[in-house]
């Protein structure tokens, strides 16, 4: 899955949940999903930060 696969899932659950679309029973599923969803966009987003700072520290100093 990548980022913005997760994101626009996420997003979709979030407006689902919002706008009273779920039902009560299948709620608890839809959150525990959308914390995992919010979990690897975390992870992927500090992924990429680490990367970014590496290609940084690489450069040449002026």
């Amino acid at each position: 899955m990548t980022y913005q696969e997760a994101y626009d899932q996420l997003a979709t659950l979030v407006d689902e949940i919002e706008n009273d679309q779920v039902p009560l029973d299948e709620l608890p599923g839809k959150i525990r999903l959308a914390t995992e969803l919010i979990t690897f966009c975390q992870n992927r987003l500090r992924d990429v930060e680490t990367e970014y700072q590496e290609v940084i520290e690489r450069l040449p100093k002026r």
